[in-house]
């Protein structure tokens, strides 16, 4: 019943993208390689190694000291709503999800875990896919957690590091603890449409497409 990257509660690993990554994969096993599975926990104030004092240290949880969403916790997020869909599983492979509504519209999550560094930089996933289709235009909509665009610990780093959070500053660390919200349209090409979806190292993608 409880399980989690790490048995201790101040490993670095849980504050980060990678670890939302991680998780993405494995709850994506679900009912393939476990019947449940329950995250340890839910809050980051955690008091058998002694309360902790800095909004990041490394925590149990899916939220920091403070209410600062940490990107696991958009991990959970993306995937309850997989759930709340009441879609069927098209596609499944060990990078992306893929659901069907009753009335055809497609959503799933997607995610790219850290394997291996390039000299260039981070590594980047492409996915390519293609939808049957009846109407002539569709709406896709992503939301993104990723290092670049909802990573508060990199934020709190580059603040110096402040142990006692001013008002401002925790407003900062919670904007940037949000995921990226874009849309893109699509038109329909021979009765089916072609997304493209890129997805950055560490980074997990939650997407959408409908008429």
């Amino acid at each position: 019943t409880e399980f989690n990257t790490s048995y201790v509660p101040n490993c670095p690993l849980h504050d980060t993208n990678q670890n939302a990554a991680y998780l993405a994969l494995q709850l994506s096993r679900l009912g393939d390689m476990n019947e449940s599975y329950s995250y340890w926990t839910f809050g980051d104030v955690f008091e058998e190694q002694g309360v902790p004092f800095t909004p990041f240290h490394g925590g149990f949880g899916l939220v920091a000291n403070g209410c600062i969403t940490k990107p696991t916790f958009w991990t959970f997020a993306f995937y309850k709503k997989l759930k709340e869909s009441e879609a069927n599983c098209v596609y499944k492979d060990d990078n992306i999800v893929v659901l069907k509504r009753a009335n055809g519209d497609y959503l799933g999550v997607a995610w790219n875990i850290a394997r291996k560094s390039t000299e260039q930089g981070k590594e980047k996933m492409l996915l390519e896919f293609t939808f049957p289709a009846e109407q002539e235009e569709y709406c896709f909509l992503t939301k993104t957690v990723d290092e670049e665009t909802c990573n508060p610990l990199k934020v709190w780093h580059d603040m110096g590091e402040p142990s006692s959070l001013s008002e401002a500053q925790k407003k900062l660390l919670k904007e940037g603890a949000k995921p990226f919200v874009e849309t893109f349209r699509e038109h329909l090409v021979d009765g089916k449409v072609q997304i493209s979806l890129m997805v950055r190292e560490n980074g997990v993608v939650y997407f959408e497409w409908f008429p």
